[in-house]
């Protein structure tokens, strides 16, 4: 801060003084430019003393100093100033928190003067210190208006951008204040709302302003012209005294749509999956990521089909974010998960007081939340029977109507339905509608199963490896031939969804940098025994008895170990006795010292 910021006051200063001790009166700087002068030095204004003067004296040593005897004073004979006519001077520094702003100076031009400044010389350096004290105030109060009206507009840009409408309001309910959101809102300068209630019109405003009560989370409903808008009402009540007068009210109202635009984010989780994120070297995979991205360029309606595991909400999710609506919500829910009496009050949502239970204020439906973005609707082959005319209904004419509402709310969603049944022969069996069929299956994508793309499941395998590893902070680089042989072999039933819980089972077990047999769940491992029955059971080759007992003990050494408690699981797997085992391993001669032999 400045004397040059309070100019204005520092001036009526030295005029007050100039009239109560008839001197005149300069104020200087601390860069000793003068910003306040009277008589002789009205006119001069801006201009700088010498620096080798009186004034540059005081500002160096700050402490105040006479001049009685001017041209003769030790300071005076090194100022460079001509033709001096003064015939006295009293100078005083204006000292805040160490620091000098200024310096105040009273200058006597004839013997009259002279006698009252010197006559009366420590009255009159109190009575400058009172007056730099005040200078001294005034630059405090200067700077503490300044941080206030600084911290006023630094929160009105904060309230601005606030989402919610704010007023504010006196203890009667007029308004004072509202940010640029609630204008918009609700053009309270245009229609001059003077007061809250021309605003919330089905509201009791006298809860607030007579009893005292806020407002959480209160619901109402605003027309006016062509506008309509339902929207949550919170409020802040300030008292001016220790009786809780109320000094003013601020209301916080938020739009419900705005809402339901932070539910659906919630709700969609935004896990963002591209075409890029799936894995696959197959011709038969990159046909379908082909036609699929073709699918996202449009809005029609697309039906993924294809065998529980094989990813189907993967590439419903890989569709939306290729898609113009990417940045939009996805919403996704399973028909198979929700009980038949909660679905349509999931799908299109519910009024307050809709039924027993019902949420204060309502609750959007999952059309409302993927507005302007996805819907997914998974296992639809699974969606009652009675609400499949209102999901056509929406379908054909986009628009939702809440279970106990009264209006038709628009929705603009892109609809996207999986199956892992045939929808076909439940329309055939008249357990789907056959209308709504045709309706959703407007793009057909149909995903393969693991097993019809067999040269997918070693990138599949490897990529699954290193991320359980990299996740259970493991060290398991890679899966050796002999596991990875049987998993190119298992036919994968469950497809992707059950090879990657195998392998994050296997990165699991494993103790060491790889992942071996031992390491697989057994389910998998049992099937390496049966694979090779049938193998034995359809090749052209033709084994002795002896052999095959062989080559099944030394398997199931391979799979159990060699402990007690194996040997009673490979007994009971074998259907033989423990002293029979052991009698055909020395027979065989398949263990040596306890060392399995691989022959």
């Amino acid at each position: 801060m400045k004397l040059t910021n309070i100019q204005d006051n520092v001036q009526k200063n030295a005029d007050a003084i100039a009239s109560v001790l008839g001197v005149d009166v300069t104020v200087t700087d601390n860069n000793l430019f003068r910003i306040a002068g009277t008589g002789k030095y009205n006119n001069h204004i801006g201009e700088q003393v010498t620096n080798d003067g009186v004034f540059a004296h005081c500002l160096v040593n700050c402490v105040p100093y006479v001049v009685r005897n001017p041209k003769e004073d030790k300071v005076c004979k090194s100022c460079s100033k001509k033709n001096c006519d003064e015939y006295a001077e009293i100078v005083s520094p204006i000292i805040y928190d160490k620091r000098v702003y200024g310096i105040i100076g009273l200058i006597a031009f004839n013997e009259e003067q002279k006698r009252v400044l010197l006559g009366n010389e420590k009255n009159i350096i109190a009575f400058l210190n009172k007056m730099a004290n005040l200078i001294v105030s005034q630059i405090i109060d200067k700077e503490k208006s300044n941080e206030i009206k600084l911290l006023i507009s630094q929160l009105q840009t904060v309230i601005n951008l606030m989402d919610s409408s704010v007023i504010i309001t006196d203890s009667r309910g007029n308004i004072n204040y509202y940010n640029k959101k609630a204008n918009n809102l609700f053009h309270i300068s245009s229609y001059n709302h003077k007061h809250i209630d021309k605003i919330l019109l089905n509201v009791d405003i006298d809860s607030v302003f007579k009893y005292k009560k806020k407002f959480t989370n209160k619901d109402f409903s605003y027309k006016n012209n062509d506008l309509y808008l339902r929207g949550i009402i919170n409020s802040k009540i300030y008292y001016s005294d220790a009786n809780k007068n109320i000094e003013s009210v601020v209301f916080f109202i938020e739009e419900l749509s705005q809402f339901i635009s932070s539910a659906r984010n919630i709700i969609s989780t935004n896990i963002v999956t591209e075409f890029d994120n799936i894995k696959y070297v197959s011709e038969k995979m990159q046909n379908v990521v082909n036609h699929a991205k073709k699918a996202s360029r449009t809005d029609s309606t697309v039906l993924i089909t294809g065998e529980s595991g094989t990813g189907k909400e993967v590439f419903a999710r890989a569709l939306h974010y290729d898609s113009n609506r990417k940045k939009e919500p996805f919403v996704a829910i399973n028909c198979s998960a929700i009980p038949e009496n909660l679905f349509e009050s999931e799908l299109f949502g519910y009024e307050e007081g809709a039924y027993t239970g019902a949420l204060k204020g309502g609750h959007p439906g999952k059309f409302e939340l993927a507005h302007k973005g996805t819907l997914l609707l998974d296992e639809i082959g699974d969606m009652p029977l009675n609400l499949q005319p209102k999901l056509l209904r929406v379908l054909q004419d986009s628009k939702v109507m809440r279970i106990g509402g009264n209006r038709y709310i628009d929705v603009d969603v892109r609809i996207i339905a999986s199956t892992n049944c045939n929808l076909e022969k439940k329309v055939q069996n008249k357990e789907f509608r056959e209308d709504l069929f045709y309706r959703l299956n407007v793009i057909p994508i149909l995903l393969p199963p693991l097993r019809d793309r067999p040269e997918d499941i070693t990138l599949l395998a490897n990529f699954f490896t290193n991320k359980y590893s990299s996740k259970l902070n493991k060290s398991v680089m890679r899966i050796n031939e002999d596991a990875l042989d049987l998993i190119k072999k298992y036919p994968w039933y469950g497809n992707v969804r059950e090879l990657e819980n195998a392998l994050e089972y296997a990165v699991n077990m494993s103790d060491k940098t790889y992942i071996d047999i031992d390491s697989l769940p057994i389910k998998i491992k049992n099937f390496s025994s049966f694979s090779c029955c049938s193998n034995h059971l359809y090749s052209e080759n033709i084994y002795t008895i002896d052999e095959l007992e062989r080559n099944e003990i030394k398997k199931a050494i391979k799979i159990y170990g060699f402990s007690t408690n194996s040997v009673n699981i490979i007994c009971k797997k074998l259907g033989i006795s423990r002293a029979t085992f052991y009698r055909k391993v020395k027979k065989y001669n398949i263990i040596s010292n306890q060392i399995l032999i691989n022959d």
